[in-house]
């Protein structure tokens, strides 16, 4: 709505619209009033009229209201004036009198607090737009590269089409001429037929000059004569037999058949030939095909929960009945079956120096070498004092393990054995570790759903972000997507992470997945989920957003624990 212009404050010129503003005089004036008031105060400051939307002006702008702004009606978050909150309701007074009204210096502290608040929200969304603005230009890019593509597509296949025609137009054209001269004639056998009376003629003549002249001593020339008249006679019987034959086709038509309807059937292929269509579900091209299972290992007796392949393709499995059993890659039978935990094993790794790490719901770590037909057992951990769930080896080659003991505990090797370093206390029981920089790692903690970033080499917790999750939703499958984007599955969410800003960027609700379990990447652009309803959910990752691709239902008859890309297919 377009504010209304305001009068010069002069009774007299009271019709005429104001320039300027004076904020000494408190008056607005049209241009006459300002050349005299310009001569008399060229002290005084004044604010130009031409955008008054820009211009504040401490007097209250309702009509007859000449007061200064002092108050502020936090129901209707304006300033008013002692005017706007009298008690006298009539003629464009008390408009705020029954409002919740306070005095600007009471109000100066909320709003000071609130700009600092709208500065930073302002910001926040400055990089939104500046980061949709440009995502908007690449989809832009992408779309117009996909339009000429397209069109350049179009044009290659009816270029194809075209040529076709041209030859099998040029084709036909030939075969008719070709079929009339083989019936019929030449076309420049006409032109020699009327030329065979006169050649007969003279053939004619010439044979009896050279019968009258006929001598002995002149034979050579005769002779070459008459053989001249042969061949003559020869072209023209050719001729002549031409004439007969096409004669003779007199009634022979040569007809090129194609029905009507062939023809509107050509035409309608073409007019229908080809559709452009919008695909509503751009990531179709991503969707892969998740088949009944290749193999089905039922070599346990009880829960599988953790899964790791060998730096030889060889699968290992961890499973509640207490064992550990390593298979052939080629037929999937068990070449190993360890069992030296006395519960539930719950995550096993292999070290980059070869040997096989293990964690139990006994409290203990074990450390095997392997080969393929047998495994030694070289050490056992001893330092939890309740179940261990998680084990890592960081880049340094340190290893960390965390336990329900609410604690985690880092290992270094000295003398081929590994010793305990040093020790970190959790806010409640710990499931899931993972580095996420060289000397940083992220864990959880399970009493406010929290995650923890802490400095290895610090020593120190470097940053912490609350109720990361609902439903204690802070599961062991912590996996980075991207260098700096960290995904944390939960009860039927998923939840990305900023490593970089240590901030949770991005919820997404997972419906009737209850808990998420499993979690593999397949490759840089695509994962996989499984969860305890027996499903398996197929993401793309698209920037720092995952987009639900497909789902495969009952892929088991019970939870899904782990989910595991072997790299093979």
């Amino acid at each position: 709505m377009e504010e209304q212009k305001k009068k010069c404050s002069s009774k007299k010129h009271s019709d005429i619209d104001a320039i300027i503003y004076c904020q000494k005089c408190k008056k607005y004036m049209c241009n006459k009033c300002q050349n005299y008031h310009s001569e008399l105060f060229e002290e005084h400051k004044t604010t130009n009229l031409n955008n008054i939307n820009d211009i504040f002006i401490e007097t209250c702008k309702e009509k007859n209201h000449i007061n200064k702004l002092e108050f502020f009606c936090k129901e209707h978050n304006t300033l008013c004036c002692v005017s706007c909150i009298s008690k006298l309701k009539d003629e464009g007074y008390g408009q705020h009198f029954d409002c919740d009204v306070c005095h600007i210096k009471n109000i100066k502290d909320e709003k000071k607090n609130k700009l600092k608040e709208n500065i930073n929200n302002l910001e926040e969304l400055n990089n939104q737009i500046e980061k949709s603005i440009n995502e908007l230009k690449t989809i832009y890019e992408e779309i117009n590269k996909n339009k000429e593509d397209l069109k350049l597509k179009v044009q290659t296949i009816f270029t194809k089409i075209r040529s076709a025609l041209n030859e099998k137009e040029d084709k036909l054209l030939s075969d008719i001429d070709n079929e009339f001269n083989n019936k019929y004639f030449k076309d420049d056998l006409i032109k020699e037929s009327e030329k065979l009376p006169n050649k007969i003629k003279k053939s004619i003549n010439k044979g009896k000059i050279i019968e009258k002249a006929w001598d002995e001593n002149n034979l050579s020339s005769l002779i070459n004569d008459c053989i001249i008249i042969e061949n003559n006679i020869k072209e023209i019987n050719d001729i002549n037999n031409n004439i007969q034959k096409s004669n003779s086709n007199k009634n022979v038509k040569i007809e090129y058949n194609i029905e009507e309807e062939q023809i509107n059937n050509l035409i309608n292929t073409i007019n229908n030939f080809g559709k452009i269509k919008t695909n509503d579900n751009i990531y179709d091209d991503y969707k892969i095909e998740m088949k009944n299972p290749v193999h089905k290992l039922t070599n346990h007796t009880s829960t599988v929960i953790c899964l790791c392949v060998l730096n030889d393709g060889r699968l290992v499995s961890g499973s509640c009945d207490k064992s550990i059993i390593i298979y052939n890659k080629i037929t999937y039978q068990p070449d190993l079956i360890i069992k030296e935990h006395s519960n539930n094993v719950y995550c096993i790794i292999q070290l980059s120096s070869g040997e096989l790490v293990s964690c139990s719901d006994d409290k203990t770590i074990k450390i095997f070498s392997i080969t393929e037909v047998q495994y030694k057992l070289l050490q056992t951990l001893n330092y939890h004092t309740s179940s261990v769930y998680k084990i890592v080896e960081l880049k340094n080659k340190i290893l960390t393990s965390c336990s329900y003991d609410s604690s985690i505990i880092f290992y270094i090797k000295d003398n081929n054995e590994f010793k305990k370093d040093f020790q970190i206390p959790t806010n409640g029981y710990c499931t899931s570790i993972i580095q996420t920089k060289d000397n940083e790692i992220c864990y959880s903690e399970s009493k406010d759903n929290t995650i923890c970033f802490f400095d290895i080499f610090e020593r120190k917790i470097k940053a912490t972000i609350s109720n990361i999750s609902k439903n204690n939703g802070c599961r062991e499958w912590f996996i980075m997507i991207k260098k700096d984007l960290l995904l944390i599955p939960g009860y039927s969410q998923l939840s990305i992470v900023n490593t970089n800003e240590y901030k949770l960027i991005r919820t997404i609700d997972v419906p009737n997945a209850s808990t998420i379990t499993g979690v593999c990447l397949l490759n840089k652009n695509m994962l996989l989920t499984g969860d305890y309803a027996e499903i398996i959910r197929q993401w793309k990752i698209d920037g720092d957003n995952l987009v639900l691709i497909s789902k495969k239902e009952k892929t088991h008859d019970s939870d899904i624990n782990v989910l595991l890309n072997m790299g093979n297919g």
